[in-house]
């Protein structure tokens, strides 16, 4: 048992025995200094500033309030309307004059 797990212990040691230091592609520096270097333009400004986190989540909560403004407000445009409404039709009822357009004389023997 104990000479099978020395020989693991092993085994895993002499597997890093090639391992050679990474490198990036030829012209991956000059790629680089190229785009570090390059001037941005107007478009690439504006969306560089919006993904920032703290612009982003001001916009979010921005968002919600607004909702939630909204929501609530027009709750309460909605009861003040349907109390608006029961009062009309409770004058309405008071005040209704008996008129029928579908009375009329037959010309025609």
């Amino acid at each position: 048992m104990q000479e099978k797990f020395r020989k693991k212990i092993e085994d895993t040691l002499h597997s890093i025995d090639g391992i050679e230091k990474a490198s990036p592609s030829p012209f991956f520096f000059t790629r680089l200094e190229a785009r570090m270097n390059r001037e941005k333009n107007t478009w690439e400004k504006i969306a560089s500033f919006v993904a920032r986190p703290v612009v982003a989540l001001a916009s979010i909560c921005l968002v919600i309030m607004i909702n939630a403004a909204v929501v609530f407000s027009s709750s309460d445009a909605k009861d003040a309307t349907a109390f608006q409404n029961n009062e009309i039709a409770t004058v309405d009822e008071y005040s209704q004059v008996s008129v029928i357009f579908y009375e009329y004389e037959n010309t025609k023997p």
